[in-house]
């Protein structure tokens, strides 16, 4: 399963990666994924992506710092990104409740990023998702 393979590569990279290392997590945003109203904001829902298709994935910080996290489209695909972090577990039916980042796209680029700083021990979720409800594709 997609989800279990990301849980389980992301554990064990943020496990044993020093905060200066790069790790990449490929998926792809299909017609057959959830979906949920993704937030806007820290406080607030989107009135454009009420119904976007996501991938999750969690993994402990086992070392505290500040870490930078990225989603971009795939080669070859124009998926709209858009990307949550959210500190313990994330519930498509609250999704304001445990949010601490998110990101649309950063300006200039076609992909969405973040710095957050993570503490030692917490579990954390990562949210890959689209800005519109009708986008699809790989990340």
């Amino acid at each position: 399963m997609k989800l279990s393979l990301l849980a389980a590569a992301a554990a064990w990279l943020v496990a044993g990666a020093a905060q200066a290392d790069t790790f990449t997590i490929t998926g792809a945003l299909t017609a057959t994924d959830a979906t949920f109203n993704r937030p806007f904001t820290l406080t607030s829902l989107s009135g454009v992506g009420t119904a976007v298709h996501y991938d999750t994935f969690s993994f402990l910080g086992a070392s505290g710092g500040s870490y930078e996290f990225k989603m971009a489209p795939g080669a070859g695909s124009t998926v709209d990104t858009f990307l949550l972090l959210y500190a313990g577990s994330f519930d498509p039916s609250a999704p304001l409740t445990n949010l601490v980042a998110l990101n649309d796209d950063l300006p200039g680029v076609n992909y969405s990023a973040f710095n957050y700083t993570l503490t030692a021990g917490a579990v954390y979720t990562v949210v890959s998702t689209a800005y519109n409800n009708t986008d699809l594709g790989s990340y």
